[in-house]
């Protein structure tokens, strides 16, 4: 029967809805972390030697360089994730900042009460 389909399909997108907040604040959880161990990378890595028959090892140049990378593609992630989220709370609300519907414009011609 076609009755059960309605219901079926609008579970199907209420999970669809959860799905996606439960992913997106599983991404805010670890994008701090993320950018912790990717900062603290360069600890890890063999220093430089002075002595030119020493081989291998990082210059502090790429170092800094490797951490204002991580430091711009950070910012860069965050920035994309507060669109999502944006987007996501927008849909959720119904595009109102109070969470509210938008009220419906008033007809021509009456004046607001004040």
């Amino acid at each position: 029967m076609a009755l059960g389909s309605g219901e079926e399909q609008a579970g199907t997108r209420t999970e669809r809805q959860t799905y996606r907040r439960r992913r997106l604040m599983d991404i805010s959880r670890l994008l701090p972390i993320l950018g912790a161990l990717l900062l603290a990378l360069p600890l890890l890595w063999p220093e430089a030697s002075a002595h030119p028959a020493a081989r291998g090892g990082v210059s502090m140049s790429t170092a800094i360089i490797y951490v204002f990378a991580v430091w711009v593609a950070m910012i860069a992630a965050c920035f994309v994730f507060s669109l999502a989220v944006q987007r996501w709370a927008d849909h959720w609300t119904g595009g109102a900042p109070d969470g509210g519907s938008a009220p419906a414009s008033q007809p021509p011609g009456r004046a607001e009460d004040s």
